[in-house]
């Protein structure tokens, strides 16, 4: 599970600058998804239903519900058991519609933000 969290708040939000200038960078997720797509095409969907509540389905379809809180540019995420991760938000702003991908040491994982509850 360690990997499905490290990926998916690596994802969710890299880059730098659009975001800058938001009050709050995560409105955009309150009431959405973000659905990340690993190197092995394994899936973890997040899932925003307020302000303060994450919910999180792992590849397995397992699920999990934590918190989430916006500190400066940092979105930060905490699910039971875990150590909180956060992600510094940047580039393309974490709303419906948004995507885009990363590289990591495993190569590319892809998110992507759409509307209501994905799962």
């Amino acid at each position: 599970m360690r990997l499905v969290k490290s990926a998916a708040l690596a994802v969710l939000l890299t880059g730098a600058g659009a975001l800058a200038a938001l009050a709050n960078v995560g409105a955009g997720l309150v009431g959405n998804s973000v659905t990340l797509t690993s190197p092995d095409g394994a899936t973890v969907t997040l899932y925003y239903p307020d302000a303060s509540t994450v919910e999180r389905q792992a590849p397995d379809g397992s699920t999990a519900t934590g918190s989430w809180s916006v500190n400066g540019q940092d979105i930060c995420t905490t699910f039971p058991g875990e150590e909180q991760a956060c992600v510094t938000v940047s580039d393309t702003p974490p709303a419906p519609g948004a995507s885009g991908e990363v590289e990591g040491e495993g190569g590319v994982t892809t998110w992507a933000v759409s509307e209501g509850k994905a799962f």
